[in-house]
């Protein structure tokens, strides 16, 4: 049995879905279809690839994702198959990967094109090319074994955090329906710049977090709190009693949206 996990900006209103899992299972009934999200919002690869990210390295060897965003063939973009830390991607060549792993060794990255006979791959591909993409490669038909090996994929660069004299100039890049404000800045990243020095986080006028916590209990009702994610990005939030809706006012408090930058202060001397 083999695991193929889906995101998309399909929704979950509507049959699309089940169409997909039902195309997957009359290909492979073996397989076990797991839904990561549907609700990306629609043509957002930026969302998709935080998304991806996010829990690839949480699901098994061998899984096989697929990437329902912004996945239509067109003129200049193929279908595509990527794979990466066993595992694999089944996408249109839109840039996702790119923005998933910026830093991703390109000795370790496969690209294959995903091209099959007598398949429709522009309409609804998730049901149909895609589809049967994931079947078969859960049934041990490795890309390499049918598919045309590529060298270069589609790149998109994101805006990366950057310094600016002692300043760390970091982004929001994701808003969970709780509230919480996720930046493009890794624990592994703010600590090489860091270099163990103090630190201040501006989040409102006249107030400042300089120390980071594990999880929101560790600061009183009412009070913003910063700690790394499961993930290893900085989130910033409240710890808000009752959480859910009161938690969504803390973006607004704070006047960011997604897009929006936030500075890091750090003090002292870096070379200490």
């Amino acid at each position: 049995m083999s695991i193929v996990a889906l995101i998309s900006d399909l929704g979950t209103k509507d049959h699309y879905v089940s169409l997909v899992k039902a195309a997957l299972l009359n290909n492979n009934p073996t397989v076990i279809p797991v839904d990561i999200t549907h609700e990306v919002g629609t043509g957002e690869i930026g969302e998709a690839a935080f998304l991806f990210r996010s829990v690839w390295n949480s699901f098994p060897f061998g899984t096989i994702f697929m990437n329902g965003v912004s996945s239509y063939k067109v003129s200049t973009r193929e279908h595509i198959i990527i794979e990466y830390q066993d595992r694999f991607l089944i996408t249109a060549d839109n840039g996702v990967f790119s923005l998933m792993f910026p830093a991703a060794n390109e000795e370790e990255v496969k690209i294959y094109l995903l091209k099959l006979e007598d398949v429709d791959d522009k309409r609804f591909p998730m049901s149909g090319v895609f589809a049967l993409a994931a079947a078969r490669i859960s049934q041990g038909n490795l890309p390499e074994q049918w598919c045309e090996r590529l060298q270069e994929m589609s790149r998109i660069k994101g805006l990366e955090p950057y310094m600016n004299g002692q300043d760390l100039i970091t982004q929001v890049f994701y808003i969970d329906h709780f509230g919480n404000l996720y930046f493009n800045l890794t624990k592994k990243l703010f600590d090489e710049v860091g270099k163990g020095r103090s630190f201040a986080i501006p989040v409102r006028p006249q107030t400042t977090i300089n120390k980071f916590h594990e999880r929101f209990a560790d600061v009183e009702v009412g009070n913003e709190v910063a700690f790394w994610g499961q993930n290893d990005y900085l989130v910033i939030s409240m710890n808000c009693e009752g959480g859910g809706d009161k938690a969504t006012t803390f973006s607004r408090l704070m006047n960011l949206k997604l897009g929006d930058s936030l500075t890091i202060s750090f003090h002292g001397d870096a070379n200490r």
